[in-house]
């Protein structure tokens, strides 16, 4: 057998070289939980390990220099910084270009926002000077793995993220971030079709990302563009679960799962272009799923009300006014929807050219008696707009929550008509000495005129 080159890892007794190998290219990767003791408590081959810089993660010493210096000395040509277990009281990290941090699982490596830092724990790069320029600059090709960032807000009464970014072409993958004061997480980039090379994806990517017990949103995503949120999860947040808004246009959301007892809002779609596939908004008091732009989809999945009406609305799918007049319009929603208090849609800002198709259990509200409510559990408020197809349904025998609506359509006259197939009819609109007539063709030839322009 060949003998390994220089670099090789050296094979530990008891191991034979390939399993050598496999110890040596999961510490190169940085996978993060369960690999924590083969990692050196030094630099090493691109590995930054934040003890080797002085960082102790005991929750009470401040770590925020310590932590620093390991990012840095990462940047410098790009790498991995390594968090052991621990929790690493810090201010303000500023995470350059090509940095990944990873530490040894949510529930073993914790940032926690030192008392008065009112700032974020972790921001990219020029963040303050680029939030709100909708610029193509940015950080990139970075990301955080396994970690939990706590924004402890009960000693940091004005403010507090977990993370802020302006930039484009990361991953956030196992990362939990919670007790914020603000917003758990903020991203955001401009509108850019084309990047700076080298790039290998213009999306972020959100990967069993959790967030909850943040006063402001959950994750407030303003971009980049057509990214991607997989199997996430955010609950009892302040304001919205995710919001998607800003640059956020085609964003797709597969599996994720956003509830809450004091969430005003589970799903924020504010963005053109979101695709929501099996998605689960899970609410108690406010709105499932509130659409405002063009071209949002959301398929399958489930919206799952717990019946309040009062003093809070309880809404499935809501449209309401988009930033242009003709907002939102153009959307397609084919869901199930059950016990919203008030009404599983409100067709409120509906613009049309969309497709509502929902299926309902709504039974409404109780009172103390135990009678329904009245006006409760409606199946929509609205009224749907005159191009918008709606089919929403209740079962046979719930006149009052039942709604078809076909939009009309119009049959352009034909010179010449073709035939229909036996057993059947064609319906078709010609027009005779300047008039237009609507008529029944049949398989023989014969025509008959059902109406004639007077």
């Amino acid at each position: 057998m060949a003998q390994g080159s220089p670099g090789d890892p050296a094979p530990t007794p008891g191991l034979s070289r390939r399993s050598a190998l496999l110890r040596g290219g999961t510490v190169a990767a940085g996978l993060g939980t369960g690999v924590a003791g083969a990692w050196s408590t030094g630099d090493s081959g691109g590995v930054v390990d934040v003890r080797a810089h002085g960082a102790v993660g005991d929750g009470r010493e401040d770590d925020t220099a310590a932590l620093q210096r390991a990012v840095d000395a990462a940047g410098r040509t790009g790498g991995i910084v390594f968090l052991p277990p621990g929790t690493y009281l810090t201010g303000r990290v500023v995470l350059p270009s090509r940095v990944h941090l990873r530490g040894s699982g949510g529930d073993a490596t914790t940032l926690r926002l030192r008392p008065g830092a009112n700032t974020a724990i972790i921001e990219s790069a020029g963040y303050d000077r680029l939030t709100g320029t909708r610029s193509d600059a940015g950080t990139t090709l970075f990301s955080l793995r396994d970690l939990a960032l706590d924004g402890n807000k009960a000693q940091n009464p004005t403010a507090g993220y977990g993370l802020r970014v302006y930039g484009y072409g990361y991953e956030l993958s196992e990362v939990i971030v919670f007790n914020c004061r603000t917003d758990g997480i903020v991203s955001e980039w401009g509108p850019a079709g084309a990047l700076p090379a080298p790039s290998h994806q213009m999306e972020s990517r959100f990967s069993a990302v959790r967030t909850h017990g943040n006063d402001g949103h959950g994750i407030n995503f303003l971009g980049p563009h057509d990214s991607m949120f997989i199997n996430c999860l955010t609950f009892d947040n302040g304001a919205s679960g995710f919001r998607l808004a800003g640059d956020a246009q085609g964003t797709s959301m597969v599996n994720c799962h956003a509830w809450g007892i004091r969430q005003n809002v589970s799903f924020d779609l504010a963005a053109a272009g979101i695709s929501c596939s099996n998605c689960y908004a899970d609410l108690n008091g406010g709105v499932g799923v509130r659409i405002s732009r063009n071209d949002v989809r959301w398929i399958g999945g489930l919206v799952l009300g717990y019946n309040h009406h009062d003093p809070h609305p309880e809404i499935g799918f809501q449209f309401v006014p988009g930033v242009d007049p003709q907002e939102p319009s153009g959307c397609l929603i084919d869901s199930k929807v059950v016990n919203c208090g008030t009404a599983a849609v409100d067709f409120g800002a509906d613009r049309g050219l969309s497709s509502v198709r929902v299926s309902l259990s709504q039974p409404g509200a109780l009172d103390a008696e135990g009678g329904r409510v009245p006006g409760t559990g409606r199946g929509w408020i609205g009224e749907p707009a005159a191009t918008t197809l709606v089919e929403i349904t209740q079962g046979l025998g719930h006149p009052e929550k039942n709604l078809v609506v076909r939009p009309a359509f119009d049959l352009r006259a034909q010179a010449e008509p073709g035939l229909p197939q036996p057993g059947a009819v064609r319906v078709v609109a010609r027009q005779v000495d300047g008039r237009t007539q609507l008529c029944a063709v049949f398989p023989n030839g014969a025509v008959q005129v059902l109406a004639a322009e007077p």
